[in-house]
């Protein structure tokens, strides 16, 4: 069996501290293969940001084994890109400051690589702000800037921590069908936390449904061929979207 990008090996997490124990996760076990886009969604609290930063090498399981190309995950690694759902974007940078950032603290940071990072700014459409401060930006655009630095590493995985949670409609569907066009032009392995189930639908090859407290993986979901082949926006017209929401809330609703 090939090796995935990612594979969880049952599982799970506990926070401890000083006056009390909080278990987070139990025991789950999951596989993503190279290109896929899975989300994670669930009632908060059920631990879908937990799982986010085991995968990012943030924190590490009580019990159990995360594996990234089959190697044991013991910490932040460069083969991982993580956007949140804030910018964090330095306001005393320049937006080519800011997006060769991640390349800075990696050490990678050359004419090539800097040159990559100025080509995905154009292809997001603003090669215009280049010598721009964030505070001259709009929030739409902070964020595609964010997006740009996050893809400037070239990771061979990308977190997405709500990316677009702050952004008005317009934006968010922008933003997503840009997303979808980078990843694909890419074939790059994504892995999403959203609140927003219409957003996991419009993005996802798969969804993982958490519940409970602690947090288990209840179901998997696979998203249809005609979803996954539309534009994000055209998707959400398709009556197999609208049903699938629903069979997606009743399953988050359910006790």
């Amino acid at each position: 069996m090939a090796i995935g990008v990612l594979e969880a090996d049952q599982v799970s997490k506990v926070y401890l501290s000083r006056h009390d124990q909080v278990n987070a996760l139990a025991p789950i076990s999951f596989r993503i293969q190279p290109g896929a886009f899975v989300s994670f969604v669930g009632a908060s609290g059920c631990g879908k940001s937990t799982v986010l930063s085991l995968v990012a090498g943030l924190i590490s399981p009580t019990a159990g084994e995360l594996r990234l190309f089959g190697e044991p995950i013991k910490g932040p690694s460069q083969r991982i890109s993580y956007m949140l759902q804030q910018d964090c974007l330095l306001d005393w940078r320049t937006v080519e400051q800011n997006i060769t950032l991640g390349l800075s603290f990696r050490g990678s940071h050359g004419s090539k690589t800097a040159a990559h990072a100025r080509y995905l700014l154009a292809e997001l459409g603003l090669s215009h702000t280049l010598h721009q401060y964030p505070s001259q930006l709009s929030g739409g655009m902070r964020q595609r800037v964010a997006l740009v630095r996050t893809l400037a590493v070239q990771p061979e995985l990308l977190l997405l921590d709500e990316p677009f949670s702050a952004l008005d409609y317009q934006n968010k569907l922008h933003l997503e069908e840009l997303l979808v066009d980078v990843l694909h032009g890419r074939k790059m392995t994504a892995l999403l936390v959203t609140h927003d189930l219409e957003e996991a639908i419009a993005l996802s090859d798969t969804i993982y449904v958490m519940g409970g407290r602690p947090g288990t993986l209840r179901r998997i979901i696979e998203v249809p061929t005609e979803i996954r082949d539309a534009s994000p926006l055209a998707a959400r017209s398709m009556p197999t979207f609208r049903s699938l929401f629903i069979e997606l809330w009743k399953e988050i609703e359910s006790p």
